[in-house]
């Protein structure tokens, strides 16, 4: 195969894991069904598994000189020793956890070939008796590759948490996630932390999508990635909103076309900078969380250091029916999660508000704002609502403003930071002694 395919990669990987450490077939959960049936790895799968079982006393049962003389024929349909030979040679020894990694990829392509298949053959004939043995079925293959962490003596994990607070130490600033777009929130949170499901709440046209922006310019400063799932706005929109943010361009000047000389200047500036930065968009219309994780399963193979951004959580949908909104987002919120958990990633997802916040004297948004979005208030490692004054009232002498409240912190705490909010440039900037000045010469507070 020429073309890079995540997949294929994957099952790779797991043959190649097997033929260089051979103790690793004893931790192989899957089958020849569980390999794409495009391809013939199922079959080098079978192959590896009996000559595990026939030469595991042997210092490698995977000789590939013995393995022809057993399976000459069979190994002839894949390409004989010479495929066996480059599958060997194109794996790097790979550890335990990496191992399980790329089955678990595996699998997970498995579950989803299956739930198509039941899709199909259910859409035309079927009893809802077959489809829930179906399920069933779906289900235990599901939980091959998802049963959990092994118990661990808390003892065992000393070493590792010295060495975690050696490498904490060494940066700068204590900022120990990937970096957000505000230097106070980095006070408050080390940044956004690996695995943190972090919900940023707030009513339509506060600016949200700015915060998204601004916040992957941040995030991705130190070579690192960032995925958006934007099922509110396209691509386009995006990424000149994105360049606004970081160009100060006007973002009128770029939609009316009428850019001035020192427009363009500007925006060489913000389009030569995200040009060398690994962000990536997809702008599909009402995204599954399905197709969600597999997109960071792809991704995550190239770029380790990764941060997921979702726009927003009520354009999400489920592969899967379920019998309300409420219980799909209940599921989608618990997948997002997961998907932080599984794949070591910040997820900053988000959400709208309900209109009662608009109904209250006081418009700061609360907790019980985002009770309609499944289960966040208790999903959540980080919940941040957005709120400005001037958004409410045209004469507020916090004109400018856009605060940060952190109304949920599982290992931070709560509080609330402040930012400049340039409209025009969609552009949020830290507030700095300079900023405060001028602002109380204009009688503005900060």
């Amino acid at each position: 195969m020429n073309d890079y395919n995540y997949l294929y990669e994957a099952e790779i990987n797991v043959l190649g894991a097997i033929m260089k450490k051979k103790v690793l077939m004893e931790e192989c959960v899957l089958s020849e069904e569980s390999f794409n049936p495009e391809w013939d790895n199922g079959l080098i799968l079978q192959v590896l598994q009996y000559a595990y079982d026939q030469f595991s006393g042997r210092e490698d049962p995977f000789y590939i000189p013995d393995l022809i003389n057993h399976w000459g024929d069979k190994l002839s349909k894949v390409g004989g020793g010479v495929a066996l030979m480059d599958i060997s040679k194109s794996v790097p020894e790979t550890s335990a956890a990496m191992f399980k990694h790329y089955m678990g990829i595996v699998n997970e392509a498995h579950v989803q070939r299956e739930i198509e298949r039941v899709a199909r053959e259910q859409y035309s004939r079927g009893s809802l008796e077959d489809m829930k043995n179906e399920v069933v079925r779906i289900e235990a293959i599901q939980a091959k590759t998802s049963s959990g962490s092994e118990v661990v003596r808390v003892s065992d994990l000393i070493k590792s948490h010295t060495s975690l607070l050696i490498k904490r130490s060494q940066n700068p600033g204590g900022i120990t996630g990937r970096k957000s777009c505000s230097d106070d929130l980095n006070n408050l949170t080390k940044g956004h932390q690996e695995e943190d499901f972090i919900v940023v709440g707030a009513r339509p046209s506060v600016g949200k999508t700015a915060f998204i922006c601004n916040d992957m310019l941040a995030s991705t400063a130190d070579g690192s990635a960032a995925l958006l799932i934007s099922g509110e706005d396209g691509k386009m929109n995006i990424l000149e909103r994105t360049i606004a943010a970081s160009s100060r361009v006007e973002l009128a000047h770029m939609k009316s076309g009428r850019m001035t000389e020192r427009d363009w200047e500007r925006y060489g500036f913000g389009a030569e900078l995200i040009e060398g930065r690994n962000i990536f968009i997809d702008d599909t219309s009402a995204p599954t969380i399905e197709s969600i994780r597999r997109k960071v399963s792809k991704l995550i193979q190239k770029f380790p250091k990764l941060t997921l951004y979702v726009d927003y959580l009520q354009h999400l949908r489920s592969e899967k029916p379920f019998a309300s909104d409420r219980e799909m987002y209940k599921y989608i919120s618990y997948e997002l999660k997961q998907i932080g958990r599984k794949y070591h990633v910040p997820v900053v997802c988000l959400a709208a508000l309900s209109r009662k916040v608009d109904e209250r004297n006081d418009k700061r948004p609360l907790m019980s704002d985002i009770r309609d979005c499944g289960n966040i208030e208790s999903d959540a490692d980080v919940v941040i609502f957005l709120y400005r004054d001037d958004y409410y009232n045209a004469d507020s002498n916090r004109k400018g403003l856009i605060d940060l409240i952190v109304a949920k912190g599982r290992n931070v705490g709560t509080g609330t930071v402040s930012m400049v909010f340039d409209k025009a440039c969609q552009q949020l900037i830290n507030i700095t002694a300079k900023i405060k000045e001028e602002r109380k010469e204009k009688g503005l507070t900060s």
